[in-house]
């Protein structure tokens, strides 16, 4: 049996201005399409859809996480008390422990095949990570609106410029290589792993959903 899901609480205020497709193109993109995929979560009970949305959450959550790291962690130094930095990395690395679980039960393997072996405990850990998904993305939410309200146009463009740039070479990997080449590495064995995925199953019920 599938466990309840609250619903998503929306994007995030920071990413919601009228502007922000412009201003945080990829990263605004990418939060839009996390959102998207936990709103599906919450209403699909196919069982082949939910895996393939788990694994592409997986790798947006990734994505999105590791620009939100490297282009912006360091910042909130300026705004943000330390234990709550602390606290939010904490957060963060409890997340990308659940999604690598996710990561293994899905990577090389037919959608169709991942919940015979072990459904409930998946769909557990499913529900872990969109429950600490949630929690992380409140947190980080109010720190990085609180450091991006105040900033004048220049820092406000060199942010962009920054975010921008950081964001072509992210992990999609929950647990991203500490360098450029080794994010790259990674993630050509993903893409690598999902070209496997393709062969079998003759449709993508969740990519399908997400991507129109």
């Amino acid at each position: 049996m599938l466990p309840e899901k609250p619903k998503d609480e929306g994007s995030a205020a920071w990413l919601s201005e009228k502007d922000a497709s412009l201003d945080f193109g990829p990263l605004h993109n990418e939060r839009l399409r996390i959102d998207q995929i936990v709103g599906r979560l919450d209403d699909t009970d196919d069982l082949v859809e939910r895996a393939e949305l788990a694994s592409e959450l997986v790798r947006s959550v990734s994505r999105y996480e590791d620009t939100i790291e490297q282009a912006l962690f360091t910042r909130l130094e300026e705004s943000s008390a330390p234990a709550v930095l602390e606290e939010l990395g904490r957060e963060l690395d409890q997340l990308r422990g659940a999604m690598s679980v996710i990561h293994e039960r899905t990577s090389g393997i037919d959608p169709r095949n991942v919940h015979a072996s072990d459904g409930q405990g998946f769909e557990d850990t499913l529900e872990d990570v969109v429950h600490r998904l949630r929690a992380l993305l409140l947190g980080e939410d109010r720190q990085i609106a609180a450091f991006v309200e105040p900033l004048v146009p220049e820092d406000r463009r060199r942010l962009v410029e920054d975010i921008a740039h950081t964001f072509q070479s992210v992990s999609e990997h929950p647990r991203p290589p500490h360098t450029a080449v080794g994010r790259i590495s990674r993630n050509a064995h993903r893409k690598l792993d999902h070209r496997f995925e393709d062969v079998a199953p003759p449709s993508h019920p969740g990519a399908d959903t997400i991507n129109r």
